[in-house]
């Protein structure tokens, strides 16, 4: 009993040891690269990624947001807007209500075939809120083959402030 009872505290001890490592290694390549797309993304996880990078962006390091947004536009989107240097002024001159925003809100993704919508709410730090619908593909063929990213982007208008109707 005493032999079972030390080989499971052993084994206890080995996994807490090995999960906090390994939870360590995760937490520090997940801070050092940004996220990137892969074929297991959904195209809900694609729209937290792209508009947490537009709200987390950093203008004096090399606006990493709004790269890891390019990072996610469709090989149809890159060729119309880039490139890099020229989507983040688009972005800073038509879009700056994305940048650092402080609060965000998604409406139900609709899926049909390879085509994805969703609406999404900013909330800026003065509190107004301002809709956009992003529309995503899945890609077919190529180097981005079966992957979800971002073809479009549109602005749906301010929302009410809560409490008031027309």
């Amino acid at each position: 009993m005493r032999i079972i009872t030390a080989t499971i505290t052993v084994l206890l001890l080995s996994f807490s040891v090995w999960s906090s490592v390994a939870l360590a290694d995760i937490k520090t390549n997940s801070s050092a690269s940004a996220p990137s797309p892969n074929i297991e993304l959904t195209p809900d996880q694609v729209v937290v990624i792209v508009v947490d990078a537009l709200k987390h962006n950093d203008p004096t390091k090399d606006d990493d947001g709004i790269a890891t947004v390019f990072e996610f536009a469709s090989p149809g989107n890159r060729a119309m807007t880039g490139p890099l240097e020229r989507f983040t002024q688009m972005i800073k001159r038509g879009f700056s209500d994305m940048l650092n925003h402080f609060d965000s809100s998604y409406g139900e993704m609709e899926i049909s075939n390879n085509k994805a919508l969703q609406s999404v709410w900013l909330t800026s730090r003065a509190g107004v809120e301002t809709g956009y619908v992003f529309q995503l593909g899945r890609q077919i063929g190529g180097e981005y083959d079966g992957m979800w990213m971002t073809e479009s982007v549109w602005p749906i208008g301010n929302r009410n402030p809560k409490g008031q109707s027309i």
